[in-house]
């Protein structure tokens, strides 16, 4: 590819992933090296800022959790503290992959844009790449905003709960966004301005981590599944043109060198993610039961937040599975688009050769949680069980405690 075909290629990629860059850009991350020394300090500050304010976080939801437990370990004090401070974790442990990674995220664009389709001669490949890039587009933006408008009413629900105490003539108090330690006197009138800003800060900072690095990773994940769709439409036309024996065999090597490269992309992909799949997956069960037993048993008065944070959650961990599935069942069709070609029409060597993609693409292709389990609907759903799990026995000690 020519170095002109391969800027087109990156704009188009930047530009299917331009939310999570501004979400980058908040976080003081991006892929780009920063042009001056200004714009370079204010990256790092606002970066240490965020890792501390968080950091800070997690530190003090295990102390008020540690607090709770030693003066009152009932099940109804302690299941509403879990969800929140499972979400601070998981925002950590993504965080840091995202930094971490940040280089090899990188040079996995620069590897996409080489194998990116160049369709102007291919009108089918163009229909498949719009098709694809405005799937993703509306997925991108539907996560953005439940997650958006669900950390916007955790921050509002204080004082919503503060004006609806006011209007029934009750004694009102704004309180705070979480259930978070501080060492000092929260009831002092700027101590409690300080604490609450504090804690809007945490939740947008958590909140620009989830959609930078699940945005990120359905990102990629799309665009390899766009280019195993246009390789098995490429295999399925094997046979069907006017080619001597000789260009159709490097047509055919052509697509079994691209369906390698995607493999190998693949599992590079799913090497920079694989240790935040796993927090993921352990965390995602216990989140989701808790916010259930929160909505289903404990606070009416914050019931908006808490069910803008279950589909948050489940979109969250839907999202990933969703896409880990999709790669599976692209590279599986790929066999059936070799096999439904017209390879009977071509000789043995050209046959050799397919039979070599068959059996290779009949190897699954999976993002995997540290070699744990496959991120895939099987898993969403083992998910999902298991928090019901979670939540019958919660609901058992709980009815315990009321007798």
């Amino acid at each position: 590819m020519s170095d002109r075909t391969i800027l087109k290629a990156k704009t188009e990629i930047y530009t299917s992933l331009r939310m999570i860059t501004l979400c980058m850009k908040c976080l003081g991350l991006s892929f780009e090296d920063a042009k001056t020394i200004t714009t370079y300090v204010i990256q790092k500050m606002k970066l240490l800022l965020c890792v501390s304010a968080v950091c800070y976080h997690v530190f003090s939801d295990i102390v008020y959790i540690g607090l709770t437990l030693s003066d009152s370990p009932r099940v109804q004090d302690v299941v509403p503290l879990f969800h929140p401070f499972g979400y601070s974790i998981l925002s950590i442990a993504k965080g840091f992959a995202l930094w971490y990674k940040r280089d090899e995220f990188k040079q996995l664009i620069n590897e996409l844009a080489v194998i990116w389709p160049d369709p102007q001669f291919d009108k089918d490949a163009q229909t498949i790449k719009e098709n694809a890039l405005t799937a993703l587009h509306i997925t991108h933006q539907w996560y953005s905003g439940v997650n958006i408008i669900g950390v916007a009413f955790y921050c509002v629900t204080p004082i919503g709960i503060y004006v609806y105490d006011l209007l029934l003539g009750r004694e009102a108090e704004i309180g705070f966004v979480w259930f978070s330690w501080y060492p000092c006197d929260k009831r002092k009138p700027l101590a409690h301005i300080l604490i609450y800003l504090f804690e809007v800060f945490i939740g947008q900072t958590c909140v620009c981590v989830m959609v930078s690095t699940d945005l990120l990773f359905s990102g990629m994940a799309s665009h390899i599944s766009m280019l195993l769709r246009m390789l098995q439409q490429r295999l399925e036309n094997i046979g069907s043109t006017e080619q001597t024996d000789e260009e159709m065999y490097k047509d055919i090597i052509g697509n079994i060198k691209l369906h390698q490269r995607l493999i190998r992309y693949c599992n590079d992909l799913s090497e920079t993610f694989s240790p935040s799949f796993l927090v993921n997956v352990v965390l995602s069960s216990i989140n989701i039961c808790c916010v259930v037993f929160v909505i289903v048993l404990l606070d009416p008065l914050i019931d908006g937040s808490n069910k803008l944070y279950l589909s948050s959650a489940l979109m969250q961990i839907g999202i990933l599975c969703w896409y880990g599935d999709l790669i599976i069942h692209a590279n599986a069709d790929v066999a059936v688009a070799a096999y439904n070609s017209r390879w009977y029409r071509t000789n043995p060597r050209c046959r050799r050769a397919l039979l070599f993609l068959i059996q290779r693409a009949q190897k699954p292709i999976a993002f995997t949680a540290m070699g744990f389990t496959d991120i895939s609907l099987t898993t969403y759903t083992s998910i999902l069980t298991t928090s019901y799990s979670y939540f019958a026995l919660a609901y058992t000690m709980y009815n315990k405690n009321l007798k």
